[in-house]
C-alpha cells in the first residue's frame, strides 16, 4: 500500500512538472523495506534489490534470501510482462546478451520511471521539446 501511494504521488508530481523538466519522467527508484513487528520480520521489495538474512549454522553463517528481484533476467518476470502487455512485442528485448524492458532497463518494477509506464511521457532523451516560460529572441 505504501509503495502504491508513493508511486501515485510521484506520478502526480511528474504530471505537474514534466513540461518544464522532462527528465523527471525518467527518474525511478527501487525500494526494499524490512520491519520487525511482534517478533515477525516483514520484507517488501519493489525492483531488483535483494533482502538477505544471515542465520547461524554449525559451519558458520548461512545466507537466506528473503525476497525475489523484479528483473527481466528472470524468465518468470519476462513471461509476466509479456502476458500483461500482449500488444507490445518489444516489452522485453534481448540487447547485447542482456534482457531489458523496452530495451532500456532490467528492472521490471519501480517507483517512477514514468516514461516507460505512460506513452504520452515517452520521449527520446536526445530530442525533446521543452516549453519555456520566457520566449527566446
Amino acid at each position: 500500500k505504501a509503495f502504491g501511494s508513493t508511486e501515485e504521488e510521484f506520478v502526480r508530481l511528474v504530471d505537474k512538472t514534466w513540461r518544464a523538466n522532462p527528465q523527471i519522467a525518467a527518474v525511478g527508484s527501487c525500494c526494499l523495506v524490512g520491519a520487525i513487528c511482534w517478533n515477525k520480520l516483514y520484507v517488501a521489495n519493489l525492483g531488483d534489490s535483494r533482502a538477505v538474512m544471515g542465520t547461524s549454522v554449525n559451519t558458520g553463517i548461512k545466507a537466506v534470501r528473503l525476497s525475489v528481484e523484479h528483473n527481466v533476467g528472470n524468465e518468470e518476470v519476462r513471461q509476466e510482462l509479456k502476458a500483461q502487455h500482449p500488444e507490445d512485442s518489444h516489452i522485453v528485448v534481448l540487447r547485447q546478451g542482456v534482457w531489458r524492458v523496452k530495451g532500456i532497463i532490467q528492472v521490471s518494477r519501480s517507483i517512477g520511471d514514468v516514461y516507460l509506464k505512460r506513452p504520452e511521457l515517452n520521449f527520446d532523451p536526445l530530442f525533446f521539446t521543452v516549453g519555456l516560460s520566457v520566449p527566446l529572441k
